[in-house]
């Protein structure tokens, strides 16, 4: 089997598994990348097992499974043989589940060889199965259904653990939480975060190239082609109203597309895929979960992960690793799944050889522990990397319990525009009031890509810096090692002459060459203004009034070293990441008035103070 990579693919598609599909596509230009590796990166030789496809030559029987509402599932399974009853590994996939497809089947003669059976299916909707794809309202009932007529086959011994991460990561918790009596234990890697907090709606802001994309040409769904498509996503901007682009740049009417877009609140339809402390306290099997700093749904994972420590009745089953990973090599412990060779730069990065775990070999013994009563691994519950020390931290909790809260406060001399502005970063609350200002204008926002790099992963963002439309607040060089572990939240208090506009943010390490390196998990954070008071609202602002307003960048766990400098920028677009804010206030989906230049204002003084807020560290003890 061949699998291609799109060097861009992670600013969008790492948000559900789309690194481990034939064909990709670059959200920033819309076309079809077929590069051979995700990043440029260079390989070494693995220390784990290398995982070659030859599931093209041993035979999976295919069936169909028909569920409670007769709905059928089509069902490809591999058996260990043809006597005697073995426990199963199971995957539930969107995407496909033949070779050329995204899902795990290439993992089929690994288990099988260690004595278990693998089962894959379609989700519903998809593929070959029966119905319509739910986006994760039927999966907990589906694979409940499923895993019970694994248990009834002659082949299967009723134990039954989950394989997947992204989208089939995810769909594991819905499946958790109904409880089948024969699920022994999930391995959800990469998973998705809250609703309206994260994919389709970045705290508001509607993921525009990510919904186009992986709707209308990841998905295993068959839509009829209904017009030309334009899917260079450069073409998108002046389409109106975003309703329609579904057409425009696919060809097609996509169904989920549109129901996305109305639903642009927390309502019932977003509730009832959400979970609750109440969901997580009926998880009663062990979850093992990896993700990594670069991976877009890290701080899916790590709530996820939370949420079971914090309810489930087991709270010890739990764990979860966080290595300077990607949302496709995560699973693997930072080993590309293919060959089984380490990465050795993420970005413009490298990558320690410290950093690199036995991700299969750990999931095997995991398996082993569930689904065979072998010993329990030795693990803590929480396993994470400090990228900069370039060393392990093993905690019982995430974030660990010495971080500390510290504040950055933004400053200037009022013109922190582009990176020679004055904008400055200081642990001081500022003495003397300032304001910095700058016109965001809907039709020539920033846009989303850089120089053939993924802005999703830790990259030089320089080239960025240098328009008047961006702030940028820097500190002065370090003097000792900061080490922040935990979410960063960024408050600012701003005014605007629009009655809604967005504010994006990036957080960078500037190294000792000047280098500005992205950091956090997804291509930026980001609010709309209309949901500062929460996503189960709209509310629009008065113009010039000022407001304080809080944008999650999510955890990070990073050193930043002496004689480097802290960097943060503040900007109101970054399109197609997001859909470009026309400042209007009307309902995005139908808006079809003309784009308003809106005055943005960032307002920092003892009595109105903009910052950023750090966990820190003092004295950080790491794993020997």
């Amino acid at each position: 089997m061949t699998h291609n990579f799109s060097i861009l693919v992670v600013e969008f598609f790492v948000l559900f598994g789309l690194t481990r599909h034939l064909q990709l596509f670059d959200h920033e230009t819309g076309k079809i990348l077929t590069t051979d590796c995700l990043d440029p990166t260079q390989l070494e030789t693995s220390i784990i097992p290398s995982i070659t496809n030859d599931n093209d030559i041993v035979i999976f029987e295919t069936t169909r499974v028909r569920l409670r509402d007769g709905v059928e599932l089509a069902v490809d399974y591999l058996v260990v043989s043809n006597t005697g009853r073995f426990p199963v590994i199971l995957e539930l996939t969107p995407y496909g589940r033949g070779p050329d497809r995204i899902n795990y089947r290439y993992e089929a003669s690994y288990w099988r060889k260690h004595g278990y059976a693998f089962v894959i299916a379609d989700c519903r909707g998809t593929g070959d199965s029966d119905g319509e794809m739910a986006y994760f309202s039927r999966e907990g009932q589906d694979g409940y259904d499923l895993i019970e007529w694994i248990a009834s086959q002659t082949w299967s011994n009723g134990r039954i653990g989950m394989r997947g991460s992204s989208y089939t990561g995810t769909n594991q918790w819905f499946i958790a939480r109904e409880q089948p009596p024969h699920l022994s234990c999930i391995t959800p890697s990469a998973t998705l975060g809250r609703p309206m907090q994260d994919i389709p709606y970045f705290d508001g802001a509607f993921a525009v190239a990510w919904a186009i994309n992986w709707i209308g040409f990841t998905l295993n769904i068959n839509v009829l082609i209904v017009n030309q498509s334009h899917p260079d996503s450069m073409t998108w901007l002046n389409h109106r109203p975003l309703r329609t682009l579904d057409v425009y740049a696919t060809g097609k009417k996509l169904l989920l597309y549109r129901t996305f877009l109305d639903h642009p609140t927390y309502d019932h339809f977003w509730h009832s895929i959400d979970f609750s402390p109440y969901d997580f306290a009926r998880i009663k099997i062990p979850s093992l979960a990896f993700t990594g700093w670069f991976d877009g749904t890290m701080y899916g994972t790590i709530w996820r992960f939370q949420g079971a420590r914090s309810y489930a009745p087991i709270s010890d089953d739990h764990f979860l690793i966080i290595g300077p990973y990607t949302h496709s090599n995560a699973p693997d412990g930072g080993y590309d799944f293919r060959t089984g060779k380490a990465m050795r730069t993420v970005g413009d990065l490298p990558v320690a050889k410290n950093s690199l775990l036995p991700g299969l070999n750990m999931t095997h013994e995991f398996f082993e522990w569930c689904l065979k009563d072998d010993r329990r691994p030795v693990w803590k519950p929480v396993k994470f990397y400090i990228t900069g020390s370039d060393r392990w931290m093993t905690r019982n909790v995430f974030p660990p319990p010495e971080a500390r809260e510290v504040s950055l406060f933004l400053a200037s001399n009022g013109y922190a525009n582009s990176i020679v502005g004055n904008g400055r970063l200081q642990w001081d609350m500022p003495s003397t009031a300032a304001t910095d200002s700058y016109l965001y204008d809907p039709t020539k926002p920033v846009m989303s890509s850089i120089n053939n790099k993924s802005i999703g992963l830790p990259i030089d963002i320089n080239p960025y810096l240098d328009r008047d439309d961006i702030l940028v607040y820097t500190s002065e060089l370090l003097n000792k090692s900061i080490t922040v572990v935990g979410d960063i939240v960024v408050e600012l208090m701003i005014s605007s002459t629009a009655c809604d506009t967005d504010f994006v943010i990036e957080l960078m390490d500037v190294m000792t060459d000047g280098r500005s390196i992205k950091l956090g998990s997804k291509a930026a954070g980001q609010l709309r203004a209309r949901y500062r008071d929460g996503v189960n609202q709209e509310i629009l602002m008065l113009p010039n009034q000022t407001y304080l307003i809080r944008i999650d960048l999510h955890a990070i766990g990073h050193t930043f070293l002496p004689q480097h400098r802290i960097r943060l920028a503040v900007m109101s677009s970054f399109f197609p990441w997001i859909s470009a804010n026309p400042n209007t206030g009307a309902p995005i989906a139908s808006d079809l008035q003309k784009p308003i230049i809106a005055n943005q204002t960032i307002y920092h003084a003892p009595h109105q103070t903009s910052r950023i807020r750090l966990m820190l560290i003092d004295n950080p003890q790491f794993d020997e």
